[in-house]
């Protein structure tokens, strides 16, 4: 088993090898902190919470981890993680004009709790007019990202809504199917 740190941030990544190499991991990471989350391919925590040793604190830690969740939403700094690492899942460049309109408008949206407007058009004027670009330039910025991401193959709109499912799945806002 290899353990490496990403970036110097708290990403950890372990190669296993073998089903007892596995077990191992994952009784060491419990014994560690008592709990353990894992995201699924919909975006979806899962958790699971280890109460082999003190029942009483495993309440405590299934009650923090359910009403935090709510609070999280209201923080601005986890919302903006969503919106990035949706961005980042599907493969946009986050150094791209067309991409930072994109984070913007939908960042905007749920901070402000409003929907994203129904026209690409009022996106565009609305986020590319508070950036100085014209309606033009904030169209054809948004198409040129989204033609370089994962999602190339989508009209701006399905690309968006797509986007946004995702984010509403990890914030808690939309049920899984």
């Amino acid at each position: 088993m290899e353990n490496r740190m990403i970036n110097g941030n708290a990403v950890e990544m372990s190669v296993v090898c073998s089903d007892l190499s596995l077990l191992e991991n994952i009784n060491a990471l419990l014994r560690e902190s008592g709990v353990i989350s894992v995201e699924d391919d919909r975006g979806i925590l899962h958790y699971i919470v280890d109460g082999r040793y003190n029942k009483s604190s495993a309440a405590g830690k299934v009650t923090s981890i359910s009403s935090s969740k709510e609070d999280q939403y209201k923080d601005d700094s986890f919302l903006e993680m969503c919106v990035k690492s949706v961005l980042r899942e599907y493969g946009f460049d986050m150094s791209l004009i067309g991409t930072v309109i994109v984070y913007k408008s939908i960042f905007e949206s749920y901070a402000r709790r409003i929907p994203l407007p129904y026209t690409m058009k009022a996106l565009y004027v609305e986020t590319g007019r508070s950036m100085g670009l014209s309606y033009e330039q904030s169209a054809r910025d948004v198409r040129y990202a989204i033609a370089k991401s994962n999602l190339k193959n989508m009209r701006s709109r399905e690309a968006i809504t797509c986007m946004c499912t995702r984010i509403e799945r990890r914030i808690g806002l939309r049920e899984t199917m």
